[in-house]
């Protein structure tokens, strides 16, 4: 008669922890998933290889604006931007390492910045976009992601993505990215500082199908504390394989 209970508890003990290890099973399952959609978000957001040419428009709270057109030289893991703005600055932005070493040459100045840590985040010529922002170094590599839920952005299904930074000394204390569920398309980002508050965010406003793959030329970096948009447009792709010479910051000055 008394074997009975015991046979109970253990029989209770074994179904809860099956039920646990389901649950286990079950989470690691949801944070690979999130992790696939970053793979498929980096692999999206690539620059892509050869000559980019582009423009990005800053617009003032008061409706004024300045224009600042650029030109980029891509390689497998390198790539080289030019930026220009209308009233004569000039930047040379090379990033190295897919994008996590940034060095800039000011040309009016004459000088040459490795950015690093905090400075990454600095803004490029006074725009939304930071040395970070155009890096497009991969999310996956510096961000853990989980699915926090589901959301309807620009009338789209898509999933909300909690990202988490992995590595201590950046400004961005946490991002938000809206992925549709059908494209998997990064349709919003939207990036918290350090006591995570939203302070501005990042809309994909236009891409375009070349070889069945789709291709973004246009987002939307919307500031929020300062009112301010700017507006990045890609406008030209060609084919071009470079020397790898072009790529070594000692080079940014000639």
């Amino acid at each position: 008669m008394k074997i009975r209970p015991l046979t109970y508890v253990i029989i209770t003990t074994v179904l809860f922890s099956g039920l646990h290890l389901g649950n286990a099973q079950e989470k690691r399952e949801i944070e690979l998933t999130a992790q696939e959609i970053l793979a498929r978000v980096d692999r999206l957001m690539d620059y892509q290889k050869g000559l980019l040419k582009g423009r990005m428009m800053h617009i003032m709270p008061d409706g004024s604006s300045f224009l600042i057109n650029f030109v980029g030289y891509v390689s497998e893991g390198d790539y080289l931007f030019k930026f220009s703005r209308t009233r004569g600055e000039e930047l040379r932005v090379l990033y190295n390492f897919n994008g996590e070493d940034v060095w800039v040459y000011n040309v009016n100045a004459i000088q040459l910045f490795h950015k690093m840590g905090i400075d990454k985040y600095e803004p490029i010529l006074s725009t939304n976009f930071s040395y970070m922002d155009f890096s497009n170094a991969d999310l996956q590599s510096n961000y853990s992601a989980e699915i926090s839920g589901d959301a309807i952005v620009k009338g789209r299904d898509a999933y909300r993505l909690i990202l988490n930074p992995i590595f201590r000394g950046g400004y961005y204390g946490l991002l938000t990215l809206y992925v549709s569920k059908k494209e998997l398309l990064p349709l919003r980002i939207d990036y918290h500082d350090s006591d995570k508050v939203i302070f501005k965010t990042m809309s994909l406003a236009k891409t375009l199908v070349s070889e069945k793959k789709v291709i973004p030329i246009r987002y939307d970096m919307l500031d929020i504390k300062k009112g301010t948009v700017t507006i990045l447009n890609f406008h030209g792709f060609e084919d071009a394989h470079y020397e790898k010479s072009i790529f070594r910051h000692q080079n940014l000055g000639k």
